[in-house]
């Protein structure tokens, strides 16, 4: 339970127009109220006072993140050591995969994943090659079943994510439950959502040092490692961008899933990098999961011949899908 007067400090940077240079700022986060303030220290200036900001939460005020705030921009530097050892130094990431699964179960999983507290840092789907299975698994190596399990895995697409939380490598083997789905605790993902021993629904890593490594081979661009094929469809496609905002709060799987249901639309690639629409649209994804005409929820393709383009954009360009 936070006091009124709690809170956590960041250093940010802004470009003052006027200046014409980059100004340093203190912003402090007051988690009672979800309210924040800023202050530019050289000039001992409050350039913000105390303000409710309901669309900013803690989650959004990560190093490297850039804040609008009454359309100033305010890039995330650092923070104050004592904001870094209550917030980051507790949190680690781990990595987790999603495997070979019916496309429709992805939405229910990436919910069933945020409502446990994770916050989905880096997601991205494609097929994994043998010699990056072989990786994800070197621990069984000398298993019987580590030849079928290598064979199961690049069968089909699998989603890899960053997933973020305190102790996240043992919380997410605490999640995923037992190996074998009928052995595992009621209310884990392979109890919910497993059917076998292999088709047990997500993997997870056993160490952070494994985490590390396997993030880096999954999302980095380091040469020489196991390639994976992210394909996204260039042809009769549209471009869906989840905002920010449904991210934030956790509209993830929900708004996949509806995508997914729909049975208008096969997902072939994903990266992470509404008043009126309530009224005449009561069941589009903005309508429920929009708040406003800027926090809308989604962006997609408004026509036809762009879609190709902007799918390329994202996938090709920003994604690095060069296969």
């Amino acid at each position: 339970v936070y006091d009124y007067f709690d809170k956590y400090t960041f250093l940010c940077e802004m470009f003052d127009e006027e200046l014409d240079a980059v100004v340093d700022l203190v912003l402090d986060f007051f988690p009672f109220d979800n309210s924040v303030q800023v202050v530019n220290p050289k000039k001992e200036k409050k350039l913000l006072r105390r303000i409710h900001l309901p669309p900013l939460k803690l989650e959004m005020l990560q190093i490297g993140n850039i804040l609008n705030i009454f359309s100033k921009l305010l890039y995330v530097r650092d923070c104050a050591p004592l904001t870094r050892r209550l917030i980051f130094n507790k949190v680690e990431s781990t990595f987790a995969v999603i495997k070979p699964v019916d496309s429709r179960a992805h939405g229910k999983i990436i919910t069933y994943i945020t409502q446990k507290g994770f916050r989905i840092v880096r997601m991205k789907n494609g097929k994994i090659t043998k010699e990056f299975a072989m990786e994800l698994y070197k621990s069984i190596v000398g298993n019987s079943m580590l030849p079928i399990i290598i064979d199961y895995m690049t069968s089909g697409e699998v989603i890899g994510l960053e997933l973020v939380a305190p102790e996240a490598v043992k919380k997410w083997r605490s999640c995923l439950g037992a190996t074998e789905p009928a052995e595992a605790a009621p209310g884990t993902l392979r109890r919910l959502y497993g059917e076998n021993k292999l088709k047990n629904v997500a993997h997870g890593t056993n160490t952070l040092e494994e985490a590390t490594e396997m993030l880096e081979l999954f999302f980095g661009n380091e040469k020489g490692a196991p390639r994976i094929a992210f394909r996204a469809t260039l042809k009769g496609c549209t471009c869906c961008v989840i905002k920010s905002h449904a991210i934030i709060e956790g509209n993830v799987g929900a708004i996949l899933e509806q995508i997914s249901n729909s049975g208008k639309f096969y997902i072939s690639a994903m990266a992470m990098f509404p008043d009126l629409c309530r009224q005449l649209y009561p069941d589009s994804l903005r309508a429920q999961y929009g708040k406003t005409i800027v926090h809308n929820a989604v962006h997609c393709t408004d026509l036809p011949e762009d879609g190709e383009s902007e799918v390329e954009y994202f996938f090709k360009l920003i994604a690095n899908d060069n296969d």
